[in-house]
């Protein structure tokens, strides 16, 4: 496992990216009234989901919080931002689970109504998500976190 955690940053912003592509195929399934699609595409969201939240509880187990390196006013965005997707992550941990039981009870009126609202907040969490990894692990990695990834690397 120690071997995967290295990976696991960018697992999960894969993950976040094939989240905001699931979400608008979905849109534009529905859109097209293909209601197979609209299914299909959105049950793969919430699958995608489900993997980013089990390797993201594994990661920070492992490895804790990570620093974030950049100085001045970058650190300002970069932590309005990172509240901005934790507050809303927070939120789509309720708000998914809703509008799929709401679709699976075929209660279509209250999903829709529901998903008007999960659907942008789900996009600004995936977003940001990957927003936030390539700041902190591209743009301005820091020190600490690029020795835990080479010493459980063995590098």
């Amino acid at each position: 496992m120690k071997d995967l955690v290295p990976i696991f940053p960018h697992l999960l912003a894969f993950f976040n990216v094939s989240t905001v592509i699931l979400l608008i195929f979905g849109v534009v399934a529905i859109k097209n009234e293909n209601l197979k699609k609209h299914k299909r595409f959105m049950l793969m969201a919430v699958v995608v989901a489900i993997l980013f939240l089990i390797v993201y509880t594994l990661y920070h187990m492992e490895v804790g919080n990570v620093a974030f390196a950049g100085e001045g006013k970058i650190r300002w965005f970069y932590f309005g931002l990172l509240i901005a997707h934790v507050v809303g992550a927070v939120f789509i941990l309720f708000m998914v689970p809703m509008t799929l039981f709401r679709a699976l009870k075929s209660n279509f009126v209250a999903h829709k109504s529901l998903a008007k609202k999960t659907l942008p907040l789900w996009l600004l969490v995936s977003v940001s998500g990957f927003i936030v990894y390539f700041m902190a692990f591209h743009i301005w990695p820091s020190k600490p976190a690029t020795q835990i990834v080479q010493l459980l690397v063995g590098g």
